[in-house]
């Protein structure tokens, strides 16, 4: 069924009585699937000389897997494409694909020709997409597999698993930081770190910074982009802490700022530990400056001022410089800096 067969260049005519040519129209057609009638603009092949329709069995296919679409569409049915978009995340062949669910051989196969699954191996193969709970069926049906193909396919399924929870992470650190910062623009603040550290290295030719310069570079930028347009660049949300402004999430006891950027792999953090200070000291670099493309003209030539003005600073001077601010002082610890 469906197998895709090219029209041909003529085709035979009952009316005219021989293999005639013939030009492509559309033409409205309801077909009977189960219990529904599904309406779809069919391609049609129509005889150049008479006007009669002819049987062309490409295009009756095509129309039939047109009219199917829409029935599994309608009733929530696993579509061709994403049966192999799943089978081939996994790496395996339709047989093989059909084996580690339990099904015939040759089921993906019709499947994925254009055939309706039923209700119950639809929603198995949706169940599939999922790689914990692909997991679980192939260990509920690795009888059916060879030592080596199981082995294979676990291999495959143990890194996307890896992946897959490390997204979830990130998914979940997302929602958390777009909660504390609800307008953030998240290629903005990617735009940000990256013309951070490419103008601290191009102007001091230093390649990291520690946290609270880190934290103070933002706050400056956020704070000048303010006053210059009317509005911040990335929208970040700030509050009120011992040292000066600081990302919110950005607390010791949170992390989730830092943690956040650094699971997206915008920044790289080196933990040291200050014997000065008898505490840890939090070194960071960009790892991918081109994002600074997404920022403007204007917006870089901000970050390159206040590199130039704050960056070479020690962290005592910024935190004085900080603590002076009048936004900063007309609030408590804890509370929200409006900008």
């Amino acid at each position: 069924m469906f197998k895709i067969t090219e029209p041909k260049e003529r085709l035979y005519c009952e009316k005219c009585g021989k293999l005639v040519s013939y030009t492509i129209t559309e033409k409205d057609e309801i077909f009977k699937i189960k219990k529904d009638e599904i309406r779809i603009k069919s391609t049609i092949a129509v005889c150049e000389k008479c006007g009669e329709e002819l049987f062309e069995p490409y295009y009756e296919n095509e129309n039939l897997k047109k009219a199917y679409k829409i029935y599994a569409k309608k009733h929530n049915l696993v579509l061709p494409e994403e049966i192999k978009k799943i089978r081939e995340m996994y790496g395996v062949s339709q047989t093989l694909f059909a084996l580690i669910l339990g099904l015939g051989e040759a089921t993906i196969q019709r499947y994925e020709r254009g055939s309706l699954p039923t209700k119950a191996n639809s929603d198995l193969i949706k169940r599939a997409a999922d790689p914990i709970e692909f997991n679980n069926i192939l260990e509920n049906n690795k009888d059916n597999l060879s030592v080596t193909d199981y082995q294979r396919v676990k291999n495959k399924l143990s890194n996307i698993l890896k992946q897959y929870e490390e997204e979830f992470e990130l998914r979940k650190l997302e929602e958390i930081l777009l909660s504390n910062h609800e307008s953030l623009v998240i290629e903005k603040l990617e735009g940000l770190i990256s013309a951070i550290f490419y103008y601290l290295r191009k102007i001091y030719g230093y390649t990291y910074l520690y946290k609270t310069a880190f934290f103070k570079m933002l706050w400056f930028i956020e704070k000048e982009a303010k006053v210059r347009f009317g509005k911040q660049i990335a929208n970040l949300s700030f509050i009120h802490y011992y040292y000066g402004p600081i990302p919110k999430g950005a607390k010791n006891d949170e992390g989730i700022f830092l943690n956040y950027l650094n699971k997206k792999k915008l920044i790289d953090i080196n933990v040291e530990f200050s014997s000065d200070f008898l505490n840890e000291t939090y070194k960071i670099n960009s790892k991918d400056e081109t994002a600074i493309k997404y920022l403007t003209n204007e917006e870089k030539e901000i970050v390159e001022e206040i590199i130039k003005k704050y960056a070479n600073l020690s962290a005592k001077k910024l935190s004085e410089i900080t603590h002076e601010d009048e936004k900063y002082i007309n609030t408590d610890h804890d509370e929200e800096i409006i900008l």
